[in-house]
């Protein structure tokens, strides 16, 4: 299984800051004062607007600390930020004649003679903190040392590569998890419509043919929308798009106009609307404005408004029959039969919504209102 494009899989600052010392990191820091004959070191991170001393030996005790102990500095008093953020070495042979520490926090915890900081990259490149050591007096730093310190910053950058193999792969699993309990959720309400598609689509007096190409139909549209979740984040899929899918191969700009804003609607949502437009679409095309002997048409328009801070969708399904009179099947209250029980399952009592037909000389317009669950940033 790929990962997901996501920043928050990759290592930051505030993962290595959260606990406080590790062994693993402070072993760095005594190798530097071993390796390089130095009473000081210390491993600094920026964090937002602070720097944060995640590993460090040699300096004396107190100072601002964070809740797990470790060493707090604001950024006004941070030790080489722009050498940080530019990538590139600080090495101060005199600190007292180059004057560059002389606001720095650090300058005021003890004396410092000498100064060599490494910038720290985490794995995706971006600038972290430095790996800095200190000497009480003046020193001139040599090309071993500097070496040395490049070694130990290399070992530590290893660690920090590891902790983000480890990072993505709890990730990845997390992530694992929770799709197949979105699998799960999606195949007990897709099972779910389907025994209702079952339930709605067998009536007395049907053929068998009959029932089998409803259910082939509507099983068809149950399909198509589940595939327009699964091409999105698995979120929802956009009312349009739905629309789309139902409506295409009647011929959208010749025989079917649809016009409406962008809307996301809810994975469980998606599902009702895609059953309500094709229960629409299908009383047209048997009795309404698209079976062939009325040469009529079909306007979807929908738009989106909330009440009490809640999302709900408005849609407005007209058809006009080309001039003609209402066809005789569709007259009367019973006259959409059993579209009508079906699209009052899905709109009152599924969407918990409201609907309304008005048969006219000429036509016919269905309009229907449903709360939109919210859906999850």
């Amino acid at each position: 299984m790929s990962r997901p494009e996501n920043s928050t899989w990759n290592l930051s600052a505030a993962d290595l800051t959260v606990v406080g010392p590790e062994e693993a990191i402070d072993r760095v820091t005594r190798m530097a004062t071993r390796l390089l004959g130095v009473p000081a070191a210390f491993i600094a991170l920026s964090d937002c607007d602070t720097q944060v001393f995640k590993s460090e030996i040699g300096l004396p005790e107190g100072g601002r600390r964070t809740e797990n102990g470790l060493r707090v500095l604001a950024g006004d008093e941070a030790v080489c930020l722009a050498q940080v953020e530019g990538g590139e070495p600080l090495v101060i042979d005199d600190v007292a004649a180059d004057g560059r520490l002389a606001d720095s926090a650090i300058a005021g915890m003890l004396r410092i003679g000498a100064f060599m900081a490494m910038p720290v990259s985490l794995p995706d490149g971006s600038a972290v903190g430095c790996l800095c050591v200190l000497d009480e007096r003046p020193r001139a730093w040599s090309a071993d040392d500097r070496r040395s310190l490049e070694e130990l910053r290399a070992i530590l950058s290893s660690e920090l590569a590891l902790r983000q193999e480890v990072k993505q792969r709890q990730r990845l699993e997390q992530h694992a998890f929770l799709m197949s309990r979105e699998m799960e959720h999606r195949i007990k309400n897709s099972l779910s419509t389907v025994q209702a598609i079952i339930l709605l689509s067998v009536r007395d007096g049907q053929s068998a043919s009959e029932i089998r190409a409803d259910l082939l139909e509507r099983v068809a549209s149950l399909a198509k929308t589940q595939s327009l979740l699964a091409d999105g984040d698995g979120k929802g899929a956009m009312f349009a798009d739905i629309v789309t899918a139902e409506l295409q191969h009647y011929g959208i700009g010749t025989n079917v106009w649809i016009d409406g804003p962008e809307v996301l609607v809810g994975k469980d949502d998606a599902v009702s609307v895609a059953m309500i437009i094709h229960e629409l679409a299908t009383n047209a095309t048997k009795h309404g404005a698209l079976a062939l002997r009325n040469k009529g048409g079909v306007s979807m328009r929908w738009e989106t408004f909330e009440r009490e801070r809640q999302p709900f969708l408005t849609f407005h399904w007209e058809e006009w029959f080309g001039g003609g009179p209402t066809p005789p099947v569709m007259r009367g209250s019973a006259g959409l039969g059993f579209g009508t029980e079906l699209l009052e399952t899905l709109v009152l009592r599924q969407m918990r919504g409201e609907m309304s037909r008005e048969l006219t000389p000429g036509g016919l317009m269905f309009t229907a209102t449903v709360k939109l669950s919210r859906i999850p940033a």
